[in-house]
């Protein structure tokens, strides 16, 4: 669509990474799309999340050594001049990728205090499966091909179907993976 069309062109204006991005943007969108039904949400989410994957990572432009840089991308998405994208898209979209890591989204936090409850969850989840999609590409080197989830009672498990050496991915994956457990009340494993 043309909104993704436009994400994806701020993206490849900042981004020193696109293979991270878009490798990170396949598994949130396979997270996404294999959870359905189960996360209640629909394409207006699908598409939030989209962009969020597509952007998480802008920020690094104004922060070379890495940090802060999650603030600096969601910055850059508030600030952005969109065409396609309304204000509502655009503020989930900017609080998910400013929570793709470090602290959890906060009522501390001006930007997503100022979201409705509705909106504040939405945020959570999507940040939730953000974290995961991204450490799933922790080596930025691609090295998973597709994952497939089992979802059973309480447990959701990924599949990683590797093409390199996931050990990089395998050890951060517990700790991005607490935001999702903690949101959607489960546990999430993590094979290959």
């Amino acid at each position: 669509s043309s909104k993704i069309e436009e994400a994806e062109s701020l993206m490849r204006q900042h981004e020193r990474e696109p293979e991270h991005v878009l490798q990170v943007r396949r598994m949130a969108l396979a997270l996404f799309d294999q959870l359905a039904g189960w996360h209640g949400m629909g394409d207006d989410e699908r598409f939030c999340l989209e962009a969020a994957a597509l952007l998480h990572d802008i920020g690094h432009v104004h922060a070379p050594d890495g940090r802060g840089h999650h603030k600096w991308s969601a910055r850059m998405i508030r600030e952005h001049d969109w065409n396609t994208i309304d204000a509502r898209e655009k503020t989930i979209t900017a609080c998910v990728a400013r929570y793709h890591r470090k602290s959890p989204p906060s009522p501390e936090h001006e930007e997503f205090a100022a979201l409705s409850p509705a909106e504040q969850e939405i945020v959570v989840k999507l940040a939730a499966m953000l974290r995961v999609a991204d450490s799933l590409d922790r080596s930025h080197l691609q090295a998973i091909r597709a994952i497939t989830l089992r979802v059973e009672e309480r447990t959701i498990t990924i599949h990683a179907d590797p093409r390199g050496d996931i050990t990089a991915e395998k050890t951060i994956f517990p700790k991005k993976a607490e935001l999702f457990e903690a949101v959607f009340d489960c546990k999430l494993a993590f094979e290959s």
